[in-house]
């Protein structure tokens, strides 16, 4: 599989990365200009390392995300624990849209807004914000893959370490400091599938249109965003966006939740503001695929249980996904993701 698209450097991307570097020189890590960014052309993803100097480890950092995990190279640990996740009835907070991103900040007035622990989570976690991504069409949506496959968005609960720092801040340039739970979405064309919650979080987008616009979210069910399970996948990587900090323990939640397709398209209808002012649409917000460069990706679900003959046929939550497509195996064939 290709990690990582190939860009051309042409002319104009070059004088505009000596541009870059001239500020930087000027100016340091201080000008507004190195703050601009986007997930496509000169600014995309190939060059997020270059237009910030706190943002190196977006260009050579090791244990970058999202990455394709491969079924054949996960590795069951029977030690993990499951996870605990503390979370209110409801919860207050801001929905904004921040042009590359839409983010719901939960309300930090409120001392409790959920805490996860447990599972791979050596200290407790507060949950600070949620984080949408979707992509140009529901084919290509999530950040994470599962054997090369994509879903159709993929929504992050990013949690920092409350034991050790006071606020997501300081948190996210620290070891240990940050908590990513995932939860992949899938498209249903059923009513009773279609997710509730994130509907509700998907209608709210309409009213922020435009970059920098908010609305204010009230009593809202966060916890109803969260499958009913307690397996999982889980590695050491980073942050999506820049700077990319190598910081964040990740928690990928084995089932999906459920949305209708007429719904992401709305999102893909707002807008954001590019450097010279001129309004485009979102369309998609994912970071191309990392090298997983020897890391551990951990699982507390054990589908390598070698019962009988190696093709014995298992189920999935997203054999529907896959089509019955057989994962080779060290030590059997296995369809992945079946719970035990």
């Amino acid at each position: 599989m290709k990690i990582i698209e190939s860009y051309t450097l042409n002319t104009q991307t070059v004088i505009f990365l000596v541009w870059i570097q001239n500020i930087q020189n000027i100016h340091g890590s201080n000008s507004p200009w190195v703050t601009w960014w986007a997930y496509e052309g000169i600014a995309g993803p190939q060059h997020w390392g270059y237009l910030n100097p706190d943002w190196v480890l977006c260009q050579s950092g090791k244990f970058q995300s999202p990455i394709n995990i491969e079924p054949r190279w996960l590795l069951y640990d029977p030690k993990l624990r499951r996870m605990s996740l503390d979370l209110p009835t409801t919860v207050n907070g801001t929905f904004k849209n921040a042009g590359n991103n839409l983010i719901f900040t939960l309300d930090t007035t409120v001392l409790y807004n959920g805490n996860f622990s447990d599972g791979p989570l050596l200290y407790t976690y507060k949950l600070s914000q949620v984080h949408i991504h979707i992509g140009q069409n529901n084919s290509h949506g999530s950040e994470h893959r599962i054997d090369g496959k994509s879903f159709a968005a993929e929504i992050h609960f990013v949690c920092y370490n409350v034991n050790l720092f006071k606020s997501l801040p300081e948190a996210r340039a620290m070891p240990y400091g940050v908590a990513i739970l995932a939860v992949f979405v899938e498209i249903t064309q059923s009513s009773e599938n279609n997710n509730q919650a994130l509907s509700i979080l998907f209608d709210k987008a309409s009213s922020i249109p435009q970059q920098n616009q908010e609305t204010r979210v009230h009593d809202f069910n966060l916890k109803a965003l969260i499958p009913e399970t307690n397996y999982y996948v889980t590695y050491e990587g980073s942050f999506t966006h820049p700077g990319c900090q190598e910081t964040v323990t990740w928690v990928i939640i084995n089932r999906p939740i459920f949305i209708r397709a007429s719904q992401i398209d709305r999102i893909r209808f707002l807008q954001k503001r590019q450097i010279d002012s001129q309004m485009t649409l979102l369309e998609g917000n994912i970071r191309p695929l990392m090298p997983l460069n020897n890391r551990v990706v951990r699982t507390n679900i054990n589908y390598h249980r070698t019962v009988g003959l190696c093709d014995m046929k298992r189920t999935s939550f997203y054999e529907g996904l896959f089509q019955d497509v057989v994962i080779s195996s060290p030590i059997c064939a296995s369809y992945f993701f079946q719970e035990r």
